[in-house]
């Protein structure tokens, strides 16, 4: 269904079924067709497969994904998306990522919607993702696994933290797969959102419900000016200052903080009371994550308080684009501030290449300015 709305919304099909033609798999059919829900003109987008069931660790996934021939950028969310799977069913089974078998999750079907679903977002130049409550039905269903209570164990793991929702519906709404990509990929709106709408598309599945329509909407929003003009918007900053905790901690906490949705996080050494070394920990965290984000804090340091300020912040206009460096596809980040516009690679796209070359990256970083100055 979010592959569905994607399309609905403009991407082309055709640009999937090229890619997918290239996975050493089975052929892979894609039908596309227009049905009504509940008054609705949707797409709904059904895959032709064969009976083949095999059953794949994370590792054969993204061996896939590297023989469709996909973009940095691409392949990047698609790792992003099968790392949170599978870090949730290695935590619902208590076993090493490494050892996880994907059964509904390895079926060619989603392939297709994870593959769809991340190249949709570099066909419309996506920068941010973001999407409303989560829901979800009731009940149980039969899994690879047996049966199982709705949300399935992987996506409640996976929704962990996230505002969530139970419709009155007997059946999963929410799968592993949907539930992956964007939390993976997204984070979650508030309960206003502002901007241009640019285009919209509707989603849906081969279920009906009479008591709730079964379709989801993807909107396409331009938030910033779309002049590369100065803009503010507010934040919050929050802060603590502690002398009880190492650097190895606070490296820790930096990571779950960061992984958790926070925009920036630093920090200071400072003295403290009785002559005593410390921290002064500082977070950039949107307005609507800053009670999560706070409660972390709380959470991993054993502080005994967070000062918060909200904060007016400037920030250039971006979106994620590939460029041709160095004989290869590299994931960038196109800005623009004031009229000024630039190019920034992405780190892990020019270590990677660095690695490949056996040279450091700061020569990658110095030849790639000298690229975009030419």
């Amino acid at each position: 269904m979010l592959l569905a709305s994607l399309i609905d919304m403009g991407f082309p099909v055709e640009e999937l079924e090229k890619q997918l033609a290239k996975l050493p798999v089975e052929k892979i059919g894609l039908v596309v067709e227009k049905v009504s829900r509940s008054g609705i003109r949707c797409t709904r987008i059904t895959p032709k497969l064969g009976h083949s069931h095999v059953h794949r660790h994370l590792h054969d996934l993204l061996e896939l994904f590297r023989a469709a021939g996909v973009s940095e950028a691409v392949y990047g969310r698609c790792e992003a998306v099968l790392n949170r799977l599978a870090d949730a069913e290695a935590k619902v089974h208590g076993i090493p990522r490494e050892q996880v078998h994907f059964h509904e999750v390895g079926a060619l079907d989603t392939i297709v919607d994870i593959l769809g679903v991340c190249m949709a977002i570099d066909y419309f130049k996506v920068d941010t993702i973001r999407f409303s409550t989560l829901t979800d039905g009731y009940g149980t269903i039969q899994s690879a696994h047996g049966v199982m209570p709705v949300p399935v164990p992987a996506t409640a793991v996976m929704i962990e933290g996230f505002r969530h929702a139970t419709l009155q519906i007997p059946t999963e709404l929410l799968t592993p797969t949907g539930a992956a990509l964007l939390t993976a990929l997204g984070e979650q709106l508030p309960d206003n959102w502002n901007g241009t709408v640019c285009a919209t598309g509707y989603g849906c599945g081969s279920k009906e419900f009479s008591e709730h329509p079964n379709f989801i909407r993807a909107i396409l929003l331009e938030t910033g000016s779309g002049t590369g003009m100065q803009t503010f918007d507010t934040v919050l900053l929050l802060e603590s200052d502690m002398d009880h905790v190492s650097g190895e901690i606070m490296g820790d906490v930096a990571g779950v903080l960061l992984e958790s949705g926070a925009l920036d996080v630093s920090w200071l050494p400072l003295y403290m009371k009785k002559g005593r070394p410390g921290y002064r920990l500082s977070v950039m965290t949107r307005v609507e994550d800053g009670t999560a984000i706070t409660g972390l804090i709380m959470r991993h340091t054993r502080t005994l308080g967070v000062r918060v300020q909200r904060i007016e912040r400037v920030t250039a206009d971006r979106r994620t684009t590939a460029v041709e460096f160095e004989g290869t596809s590299c994931s960038a980040k196109e800005c623009s501030f004031n009229g000024i516009t630039f190019t920034k690679p992405e780190y892990e796209a020019l270590a990677k290449i660095a690695r490949n070359k056996g040279i450091p990256v700061l020569d990658l970083m110095d030849a790639f300015v000298r690229q975009q100055g030419k």
